[in-house]
């Protein structure tokens, strides 16, 4: 049996909305991680872009019922296209400008193995006696280090120097097209059909820990925890212990001298589950 333990989710800026949202029911759970819009007046009106198409999957699926994980991401983003489609008609769009976010799912299915999607850079780990398995990958990191780390307008916020939104308007205008190398969740349902699907089997009890990309940060960029660390202290310390550490890195480093990044602090999201 899948079980909820906790969940926590930080907003990056604590003055703008959380483009992150999770969600769990029955034997399913999930994290989203909307992609920071790259203009300045969201399209949707809403708070942002990233966080409207976020809390659109978000509501698809917890309307999902137990089946085919690729057909509930591809119920999601054709709710989320078909909405964007009514909201934005009449105007002229570049691709750049679509919402797109970072999506892991997973359930346990019949057989109780953990089955598993996923698009963009969310992370599961899975800790059982065996030790631990991680799912999920570093999506943009390294790209992101090399351009936070240029000198051009080095005096301004890495998300409003020139060079960089433009870099970041291209790399966001090649995703998510046929034939490309690269897809994340947004408003083409094929995006369902390049997903990533595995599967997990665990010795009972087992946890397992989702994550968005700010959360999956304490391995992953500062290096603070192994991932089987990490889902020990979810466990031991709890999420909003981890949530406080994760924090206190960021602010110590807030120049980003030591950890180059796009912003000080990430929206952090995760949420603990107990396998039995």
């Amino acid at each position: 049996m899948l079980t909820f333990v906790e969940a926590i989710s930080l907003a990056g800026d604590r003055n703008k909305q959380n483009d992150d949202t999770l969600g769990f029911q029955r034997n399913g759970a999930w994290v989203i991680d909307g992609a920071t819009d790259l203009s300045e007046t969201p399209l949707t009106k809403t708070a942002s872009d990233a966080s409207w198409v976020a809390q659109v999957a978000n509501t698809s699926l917890n309307a999902w019922t137990y089946g085919d994980l690729r057909e509930a991401v591809r119920t999601a983003s054709e709710t989320a296209a078909n909405a964007f489609s009514y909201m934005t008609r009449g105007k002229s769009i570049e691709r750049w400008q679509l919402p797109t976010a970072s999506l892991l799912m997973l359930t346990e299915n019949e057989s109780g193995v953990i089955e598993g999607i996923d698009l963009g850079d969310c992370r599961v780990f899975a800790l059982d006696a065996n030790g631990v398995q991680t799912v999920g990958g570093h999506g943009g990191l390294d790209d992101e280090i090399k351009l936070a780390a240029s000198q051009p307008e080095a005096d301004k916020p890495l998300l409003k120097r020139k060079a960089a939104i433009e870099t970041l308007r291209r790399n966001r205008a090649a995703i998510n097209q046929e034939g490309g190398r690269f897809w994340t969740f947004g408003l083409h349902p094929a995006c369902a059909d390049h997903a990533r699907t595995w599967t997990i089997s665990l010795k009972r009890p087992a946890h397992l820990l989702l994550m968005t990309d700010g959360f999956a940060a304490l391995t992953d960029r500062y290096r603070t925890y192994e991932p089987a660390a990490l889902v020990k202290a979810a466990v031991n310390v709890g999420l909003q212990e981890l949530g406080r550490e994760l924090r206190a890195i960021e602010t110590a480093d807030a120049s980003g001298s030591q950890h180059p990044r796009f912003k000080q602090s990430d929206d952090a999201t995760a949420i603990l589950l107990r396998l039995t």
